[in-house]
């Protein structure tokens, strides 16, 4: 389901670290950085506290400008969800398999 990654910068560097230590050969490594790369932004908050998202990816994701949106903690990054597909995503996932919730 089409979703919006968030990354700390901090997340981002140990991507590009595993690509790095990896045992992929040379090209591999640079295409994999390559993809990286192109699939990222760079994001900003502005001074309403509002994270500003590119429309492209916005649209990509199914959110509208007007739209409420979910945001879910996933450790390391974050997701930007509609609230459509993030209530799909609760159905799939709430098979809870370690009963932890």
């Amino acid at each position: 389901m089409p979703v919006i990654k968030v990354l700390t910068q901090e997340a981002f560097d140990l991507r590009l670290k595993m690509i790095e230590d990896s045992d992929l050969s040379a090209g591999r490594k640079l295409e994999l950085n390559g993809n990286l790369h192109m699939r990222c932004r760079a994001a900003s908050v502005n001074e309403q506290g509002k994270l500003l998202i590119p429309k492209e990816l916005s649209e990509k994701a199914g959110i509208a400008a007007e739209d409420e949106v979910i945001l879910a903690g996933r450790g390391a990054h974050f997701e930007v969800w509609n609230k459509a597909n993030h209530a799909r995503l609760m159905e799939i996932e709430d098979e809870d398999e370690l009963g932890i919730f």
